[in-house]
Formats: structure tokens, C-alpha cells, sequence
């Protein structure tokens, strides 16, 4: 086996081109960044490539800031621990740093026992589907494209939203420098309840031409129990697929099997999982 560096993310892409359509869901961070960076040249600090047997992939890997380094294989390829030993020991030969690693579980773990260091999770995930949507029960309430005028209401659920998800303290100004891009580009939905009091958010978040993924879903919790999610989600993916997308991915945190089963209620299915270990 041989590691494979390409020289921009657009050539990742185009030699990869066959294995990224058929697991275009799993491998879906590596697609966008890959795109979003298309003609941009790699560095150690974005980097895209593969290990290969034969001049056939066996691991592809990227690593772009501020996401860790993110692995896919086909499922069941039982040489993903000899492509993974090849992967470790090509970045430290060559000293390129990571600052944890990302993808299906078994990867992960085969790439931690290869590369040794302290891991520590930090996000257990399902990466689940939508191809047809099934219609949630009504609520008393609307759900609508959220505004600027919004931003303070929306930049503060995002910040609650990752200390929940991940346990982190986030950087306020950057949540809303995020948040700001995000509702300029109106891709941020807001619900309100029949007495116009905010309940539930979401946005779309990667998007490329077959698909979209659904990211950013909050309810705070006095108001959680009541619908709101299930129809301020399905407002979303009926937009996106009535603006020609396929499908729709979303990634659900494995600790919360209520909004798995919230989720599965309007159409979504489990694909696989998809861990985050960060490298102290």
C-alpha cells in the first residue's frame, strides 16, 4: 500500500471521483471541503489523499481547519488497519499534525491504534437519510426564513446547542460571525408558536448538487416534547427537496434516542455512524 497526496482538493475529487459518488453520504465532509477548496493548493495544514493498493483506494482521508482529520472507507474492507498504519506512519515521517480524527467508528479506532497519542471522544453521531418526507402531525404555529433581526436569538441557540452536543464552551464572536453568513444567505429556519414566541431553529448547512444536509436543529428545552422539531425540520427538507435535491442527510447524536426516533418519524433512516476523537 502507498499514500497518495494530491497536489489541490479538485484533483481529490476527480481521481476519487467513482468511490465519492458511491458513498457520497458517508464521505460527504471530505466531498464539500474538497469542493469548497477545489482549486485552492494543499498544505499541512489541508490536505487531501488516499492510501492505495493497486492504483484502487482503500482509506481516503482530508484534513481541512478547523475539522479533524476525516477518514472513509467501504464498509467491511478488511485492509482498513494495514491502510491505516500506512496513514499514521506517512504523517509523522513527513511531521504533519492533526487535531483528532474524524469518520466511522472502526476507522477511527484503527487509525488511534496505529497512531497512538491521547484520544478522547468527543462526539458519537448517526448519520441519517431523507429521500421522502413524511408529513409530521400539525402544530398550533409557523415556521418561517429567520432574519437578521433574529441574530442575538439565533447566535445564542447555537451557542447552547454546542455545549450540549459536544460539552465545549464556545467562542461567542465567532458563533456569530457564523450565524451572521448563515442568515444573509437565509438559510436559517426559526418556528414560532401560535403566541409568536421562538421554539425550534434549523439550517441547512453543506450543500452540494444532489444533496443538502440539515444541521443547527435546536428546541430549547422548555419547549421540547411538543412537535415543534419534527415541524420546523420538515419545513426544511420539503423546501430542499422541492428545490431539487435528492436527498437530505442529518447527523444525530447518538446519546439522544428521542430525536432519533423524531427524526425516523418524518422519514429519516440510519446509514452509519460517525464519531469525533480529538488528540490532546
Amino acid at each position: 500500500m502507498t499514500v497518495k497526496l494530491y497536489p489541490a482538493p479538485g484533483d481529490f475529487l476527480g481521481d476519487n471521483r467513482d468511490f465519492l459518488h458511491r458513498y457520497e453520504v458517508q464521505a460527504q465532509l471530505n466531498c464539500y471541503n474538497a469542493a469548497l477548496h477545489r482549486d485552492a493548493p494543499c498544505s499541512p495544514e489541508m490536505f487531501f489523499g488516499r492510501v492505495e493498493q493497486d492504483n484502487c483506494p482503500v482509506l481516503l482521508f482530508g484534513n481541512a481547519h478547523p475539522h479533524f482529520l476525516c477518514l472513509n472507507a467501504a464498509p467491511d474492507d478488511r485492509r482498513v488497519p494495514e491502510a491505516a498504519r500506512e496513514l499514521s506512519g506517512y504523517l509523522g515521517e513527513n511531521n504533519i499534525a492533526i487535531a483528532g480524527v474524524s469518520g466511522r467508528d472502526n476507522l477511527c479506532r484503527a487509525f488511534m491504534e496505529a497512531h497512538g497519542g491521547d484520544f478522547a471522544l468527543r462526539s458519537s453521531m448517526d448519520i441519517m437519510v431523507l429521500e421522502n418526507l413524511i408529513e409530521p402531525p400539525p402544530c398550533n404555529g409557523t415556521v418561517r426564513r429567520a432574519g437578521l433581526s433574529d441574530l442575538e436569538l439565533i447566535a445564542n441557540w447555537k451557542c447552547a446547542l454546542i455545549r450540549e452536543a459536544v460539552g465545549e464552551e464556545p467562542e461567542p464572536q465567532r458563533v456569530r460571525s457564523t450565524t451572521i453568513g448563515q442568515l444573509e444567505r437565509s438559510v436559517v429556519w426559526l418556528m414560532e408558536n401560535g403566541a409568536g414566541e421562538p421554539v425550534s431553529m434549523a439550517n441547512s448547512g453543506r450543500m452540494l448538487e444532489g444533496w443538502a444536509c440539515v444541521s443547527g436543529v435546536y428546541t430549547p428545552p422548555e419547549h421540547r416534547g411538543k412537535g415543534y422539531c419534527q415541524v420546523t425540520v420538515a419545513a426544511l427538507c420539503r423546501e430542499l427537496l422541492a428545490s431539487g435535491k435528492g436527498y437530505i442527510t442529518l447527523f444525530v447524536d447518538k446519546k439522544n434516542p428521542i430525536s432519533n426516533r423524531v427524526y425516523r418519524k418524518i422519514g429519516f433512516d440510519i446509514l452509519e455512524d460517525s464519531s469525533d476523537y480529538r488528540l490532546s
